[in-house]
């Protein structure tokens, strides 16, 4: 079965490092993750893990002792780019004045279409400040997603 997530022991394991170094990695942004629940536990996207070990020549583990061939995972084309990834270093602000991605309902459920989620939820907690038609990352998608004909 494939894995949807890594917890900071099975980094700790593949980098041969400590857990407590690998949280540090996380909190100054060394290696992405995300934190889970009101426990704050962290989570690795398995691309974000090989893009990491990528970047720092760390040797890719064996697929039999991940779950997951994450060396092929970067040369594959289907890598998810998520909204406040895809907006991130652009300079027009997609998010509402006074609050954070980390804050919106689309980032904690890790959502990569925000504006099927808005549609169906119209809940408050969706930071996005522009409307869909208005939104470069709502075309973006719409490109990736629609069958070539």
């Amino acid at each position: 079965m494939e894995k949807k997530a890594f917890v900071t022991a099975d980094i700790a394991r593949f980098c041969h490092h400590s857990r407590e170094t690998v949280k540090r990695w996380l909190e100054r942004g060394r290696i992405k993750g995300y934190r889970v629940g009101t426990s704050g536990h962290w989570r690795i996207l398995p691309k974000d893990l090989a893009l990491f070990l990528k970047e720092n020549n760390i040797p890719f583990p064996d697929p039999r002792e991940t779950g997951i061939d994450l060396k092929a995972l970067l040369d594959s084309q289907t890598t998810v780019t998520f909204c406040w990834e895809f907006n991130r270093n652009r300079k027009d602000h997609h998010i509402r004045p006074g609050v954070a991605c980390e804050d919106c309902l689309i980032y904690k459920v890790k959502s990569i279409n925000c504006y099927a989620l808005r549609e169906e939820v119209r809940h408050k907690k969706i930071y996005c400040g522009h409307s869909c038609e208005d939104c470069a990352y709502f075309h973006f998608q719409q490109k990736e997603i629609e069958p070539e004909i």
